[in-house]
């Protein structure tokens, strides 16, 4: 027996959802993060359409007393509130009622493919902006860029998260140390370890050389890598940073995030797909609509560094 699209709009839809979610899912192939990557963005839910974040200044570095001596006491404060703003992702196609019933060279199915492919990429391309732009107009609660030279902490304290030189295993070193010696807002070196480096595609190989070899990064030498040996940081590469896409996209910029950094992606509501069945259209098509909401931004200077390879 055959269905009857206009008997089982339930039908349509769901035929409309594999296939969407057939090419909506992320990219799986070593190395690829997309904006679900755990590797370059802290994941939350929220439940409102702005989310209010204050910066927490810890408490300094514990004093000794002597015996019977009053504990010493501190000032941990909250200051320097940032507001990020959830955005509606949305887009419909329309599916002619003729198309889905008789499928003529699978044209309903390479439409909707298409459509998922496209509400994927722009999920990633609206949460690797805030790497793209982050020397630029990413600002994090302090209100200057999110890699600068110029952090003021709560405490007073200026800090740099801001490098210039091209990634090579030297370099790779200087981002280290700055990490692992970066000030939190109380002033205290907290000693963050790395965890991510994070590339456009033209830097992947780079990349993979200087951290995952055996042996010295890019020599013959035969001493050990230490990036590979101790470090244990992961390569992750996205597409949605390189220099074809614009703006500020770029070949030659380089992120290194801690495991206590803030770049965090907000979501208000995960995809959703809805089906406008032909009967209610004037010109017989189905309308099959997506729809997403959240905001990527970044809190705190604290766990990144980046270098924007210009040296």
């Amino acid at each position: 027996m055959s269905f009857s699209s206009q008997a089982n709009p339930n039908v349509v839809k769901t035929a409309l959802d594999d296939v969407f979610k057939q090419s909506f899912e992320p990219q799986t192939h070593p190395g690829w993060a997309g904006a679900e990557s755990s590797l370059a963005f802290r994941q939350r839910t929220i439940d409102n359409a702005a989310n209010i974040e204050e910066i927490f200044k810890g408490v300094s570095l514990w004093d000794s007393r002597l015996e019977e001596a009053d504990v010493p006491s501190d000032d941990p404060r909250i200051d320097n509130k940032i507001t990020f703003n959830v955005a509606n992702y949305s887009k419909s196609v329309d599916v002619p009622k003729n198309f889905f019933d008789d499928n003529m060279h699978g044209a309903w199915e390479k439409q909707v493919e298409d459509f998922g492919r496209k509400g994927r990429v722009t999920m990633d391309d609206n949460a690797y902006k805030v790497y793209r732009d982050g020397f630029t107009t990413t600002l994090t609660a302090d209100g200057v860029a999110l890699f600068s030279s110029s952090h003021t902490t709560i405490s007073g304290d200026t800090v740099d998260n801001l490098e210039t030189a091209a990634l090579t295993p030297t370099s790779l070193n200087t981002l280290i140390v700055s990490l692992m010696e970066q000030k939190d807002q109380a002033g205290v070196v907290m000693g963050n370890p790395p965890k991510t480096l994070l590339v456009p595609p033209a830097l992947f190989k780079k990349a993979c050389e200087v951290v995952e070899s055996e042996l010295l990064a890019d020599s013959t030498d035969n001493n050990i890598n230490v990036y590979s040996s101790k470090y244990g940081i992961f390569v992750a590469m996205s597409n949605r940073l390189g220099a074809a896409i614009g703006g500020n996209g770029s070949d030659a910029a380089h992120f290194l995030l801690g495991q206590d950094h803030s770049v965090t992606r907000w979501i208000r509501q995960g995809m959703e797909t809805v089906l406008v069945p032909w009967q209610n259209q004037r010109n017989n098509n189905y309308i099959y609509k997506g729809e997403f909401r959240e905001v990527v931004g970044a809190l705190d200077y604290v766990g990144t560094v980046a270098s924007n390879g210009t040296t």
